[in-house]
């Protein structure tokens, strides 16, 4: 169609992504394609759109020294910044020049305090601009469909200012804590004879300090030998367990005694029954999200924050970094579930809610100024890998579900006597599904039917078991748990919870699906609580995440907030500076095995020592024998981030993931003679680089890719099969 908003002047259309420039240009008008080296951009009529890849510009030291405290920065591109944002600066080269055609400029960034900083710094430093100028507007949307960009684009605002003052704030106190507290810690260590990077953030250090105070209960923890005593019974052929009123005994004799006193019946003293409406989920916000996606997929907070920025950014959900649970009434949910309908995976339920006399969502009580609860757009997706599908799936659902009824719930307590001895039970049961049957699978509830008893009944006691038992430890927290304790205690942002947890593992001060504190870990806060215990201030953490909102909401200004961390950092480095040995020596006590144990990548095949990552003088990383220079046995290895990804499937051997901005992760075993290699070049190495540009697996796997077809459901019509899902 053609352009419905001529301009008169140029104007630049600046996007987050590459992607989400095609997805504007399509919907403005008929785009002109063009091209500038790699760099794809948009020509609609008088107007441009061209993408960032998300910062384009970062946070650098003005002057070069790793000393510390240090606060002269200044935003720099990101390919000045770090060597792995290199590929950011075609993109940069593409804006300037664009810029230099336009006299006006649309932040099209995603709508939140990243995105404004984004559009902030391309329109100020990229396009010499002022980003508050009269001649800079924003174009605010939640999702990604025409509808949506359209209506954004007619009714453009003016920047944000006191989200872009809060973000900026954020990018800067960000930077002090991280890269001065880093700085300090690694030179306590240095001071200490070691040579090493560890870091700890202005977030990372409280999450930390959750996480050590957890395991230190769960050390401190002294089990206790308890006892059970059940009765297993049944009346009219319907088994049921029955507890003793006690519950646990920590009297073995007692419990003995109880035991032998029991016979073979036991009467019904009381019977009591009540029902309960079990009212609809609300829709979800971010962590809700991520703590059913791993409750149910096991899929990290950090993979599902990802994969739903994916599925956003398809147009196929609605923007995920909400914390809202609400689904405003200018949301036209009657279309969306409509066209659901049209998904063979829907259709029943889309039809059944259309047969209420009225759709009306479970909204929760969390808001978000900027974007509603995170529902699906009704575009139906064309092609979605197997994990896409599962949270594209949930989401569905979860809309679905908060338009249901109530479903109707039932318990049963039941008081039993058996020669004087009390027993419970207690059934549970589904009276009406109602909303449960719109959330499917993720609708997991107890059921436990119980006969129909009523006072005075007898019933048969098959067997009675007298059960030792010992108390448990507080549980470690799960990746989600974490992400959720941090939201309870206003740490972190909705957008930055997972990403920190995803820090503490990579740093090795945590391991494990149970997250478990690792013994440097430990040593860090207990270190930091003894000479330097407002680094783990959960208190001091909040006071910046309020005064950060504050500036949000102008009752703060940015330059105030900021002159008040320096003085914090300041104050802190001076303290660190005095006790920097004792330090370093603590620290220096755990760290050589807690570090083995994170490079640890199996056995040499030379002399069996243990293979670890080394670097070279030039910086090169690859694998090296602990038993050199008696043993010089060495292994290729991609360069850029790695990470642990399991054991080969093919041979059992370390799998490691290659991870490169841009592209796809690469999964390769590091057995040079595992029979799932592929052989693309003359060494290992060559065979790597090779396979991250053709985009093949070397050996084991790229994660799994599967087609989703969706086609318009006719009149007659089943619910598409697991088998409609191919795999690629």
């Amino acid at each position: 169609m053609p352009l419905a908003y001529k301009e008169v002047m140029p104007r630049l259309i600046i996007t987050e992504k590459p992607n989400v420039a095609k997805r504007i240009a399509e919907y403005l008008g008929s785009p002109k394609v063009e091209r500038q080296g790699q760099v794809t951009y948009y020509q609609v009529d008088d107007v441009y759109i061209a993408p960032a890849v998300g910062h384009i510009f970062g946070l650098k030291q003005k002057k070069h020294g790793w000393g510390y405290p240090v606060f002269d920065i200044d935003w720099a591109p990101s390919y000045q910044v770090s060597p792995a944002s290199a590929f950011t600066k075609k993109y940069l080269d593409v804006i300037k020049d664009l810029a230099k055609k336009c006299d006006s400029f649309i932040n099209a960034c995603d709508y939140d305090i990243e995105g404004e900083v984004i559009g902030y710094n391309v329109v100020r430093h990229a396009c010499n601009t002022d980003p508050y100028g009269k001649n800079v507007k924003r174009m605010k949307y939640s999702t990604l469909t025409k509808d949506s960009i359209l209506n954004a684009y007619k009714n453009l605002s003016p920047i944000d200012r006191r989200m872009a003052e809060a973000g900026l704030t954020r990018h800067m106190l960000d930077w002090f804590w991280g890269i001065n507290m880093s700085r300090a810690l690694s030179q306590a260590v240095k001071s200490a004879g070691k040579f090493t990077t560890l870091s700890i953030g202005r977030v990372q250090g409280p999450s930390l300090r959750i996480l050590a105070q957890r395991e230190k209960k769960i050390g401190e923890f002294t089990p206790q030998d308890f006892w059970e005593v059940t009765l297993d019974c049944i009346k009219d052929k319907i088994g049921f367990t029955a507890i003793h009123v006690e519950e646990k005994f920590f009297d073995e004799k007692k419990a003995l005694a109880v035991k032998e006193k029991c016979g073979n019946t036991a009467v019904v003293l009381k019977a009591e029954k009540s029902q309960y409406k079990q009212n609809p989920p609300a829709p979800f916000d971010l962590t809700t999200l991520q703590t059913e996606a791993y409750r149910h997929h096991g899929i990290s907070p950090a993979e599902t924050l990802n994969i739903a920025q994916t599925l956003y950014t398809n147009a196929y959900i609605s923007y995920p970094r909400t914390s809202s649970q609400q689904i405003p009434e200018d949301i036209d949910v009657k279309k969306i579930i409509g066209m659901l309908g049209k998904q063979e995976d829907y259709h029943i339920l889309c039809e059944k809610l259309f047969s209420k006399n009225q759709l009306k969502p479970a909204n929760g009580r969390k808001k978000d100024p900027a974007h509603p609860a995170i529902h699906p757009t009704g575009e139906v997706p064309k092609k979605l890998g197997d994990r896409d599908w599962k949270i594209y799936d949930l989401v569905v659902r979860r809309f679905l579900a908060c338009f249901g009824d109530p479903a109707i719930r039932q318990t049963v307590n039941v008081l039993l006597e058996n020669n004087g001895e009390q027993f419970k039970a207690e059934g549970k049961t589904t009276v009406e599904a109602n909303w449960h049957v719109y959330y499917g699978p993720y609708a997991k509830f107890e059921e436990v039917t119980l006969p129909e008893l009523k006072e005075n009944d007898v019933v048969d006691v098959r067997k009675i078991n007298f059960e030792a038992k010992k108390t448990q430890p507080p549980k470690r927290y799960s990746p989600a748990g974490i992400v959720r304790e941090l939201e309870k205690k206003d740490l972190g942002t909705k957008a930055t919870r997972s990403q920190i947890i995803e820090i503490l593992f990579k740093r090795g001060y945590v391991h494990g699906k149970s997250i478990e504190v690792t013994p440097l870990g430990m040593r860090v806060v207990d270190t930091l609580t003894k000479y330097c215990p407002q680094v783990l201030s959960e208190k001091m953490t909040r006071r910046f995440e309020k005064e950060m909102e504050e500036i949000q909401e102008g009752k703060l200004r940015r330059e105030d907030v900021v002159a008040e961390a320096e003085k914090t950092i300041q104050d802190i480095s001076v303290e660190f500076k005095k006790k920097e040995r004792e330090i370093g020596s603590a620290l220096v006590e755990t760290l050589g095995s807690t570090m083995d144990k994170i490079h640890y990548l199996g056995d040499c095949p030379t002399c069996g020592k243990k293979l670890v990552v080394r670097h070279s003088r030039a910086g090169k990383q690859f694998i090296g024998c602990t038993g050199y220079p008696n043993c010089t046995h060495t292994q290729p290895l991609p360069q850029g981030k790695l990470e642990r990804d399991g054991e080969c499937k093919h041979c059992g051997g370390v799998q490691m993931k290659s991870i490169k901005k841009g592209k796809r992760p690469f999964i390769f075993c590091l057995n040079p003679n595992c029979p799932g290699r592929r052989e693309w070049g003359k060494s290992p190495q060559d065979a790597v680089e090779k396979g991250l540009e053709e985009g093949k697996p070397l050996a084991g796997d790229f994660p799994k890719k599967s087609i989703v077809k969706k086609t318009a459901v006719k009149k007659k019509t089943t619910v598409r099969k697991k088998s409609a899902v191919k795999k690629t």
